[in-house]
């Protein structure tokens, strides 16, 4: 995907990428933004700790949510291709640091604070619900009751 957006004239880069000196694919949420930053360019993720990082640095970030339901790789290729001028066109005009919420259907300008306390939410219910979910596993065969 990043390839295409070079080939419309997008600033942009992966991890991975040897050719613009990219950070190496596990790199840390660190590395990323700090590339990011040295080539001009704005973080584009559905990961909450990087969301988290880059309000913590007070740097803009496109915020993939699919509230709840994976993107299939093809949606998310097409809401970037379907909405990547208008999020230029967004973030040229932000007169501070925001965070573009990419929903399935609009894209909203939340404050970087609004940003993070909407992650912050959103990681306390997945949490309790993986705390629900290892709770109601079933016993095996052999396992007795605590």
């Amino acid at each position: 995907m990043p390839e295409a957006l070079r080939v419309l004239g997008y600033n942009a880069s992966w991890v991975g990428n040897d050719a613009d000196g990219a950070p190496i694919t596990g790199s840390s949420d660190e590395d990323v933004l700090g590339h990011a930053k040295r080539t001009g360019q704005v973080v584009v993720t559905s990961n909450h700790d990087m969301i988290l990082l880059c309000a913590e640095q007070e740097e803009s970030v496109v915020w993939l949510d699919p509230r709840g339901r994976q993107f299939k790789r093809d949606e998310q290729v097409v809401l970037v291709f379907r909405t990547a001028a208008d999020w230029e066109s967004l973030l040229a005009a932000a007169t501070e640091p925001v965070c573009l919420r990419a929903l399935r259907t609009k894209t909203e300008i939340l404050t970087l604070d609004r940003a993070a306390h909407l992650v912050q939410q959103r990681m306390r219910v997945i949490a309790a619900r993986k705390r629900r979910q290892a709770k109601a596993k079933p016993l095996g065969p052999h396992s007795e009751p605590d």
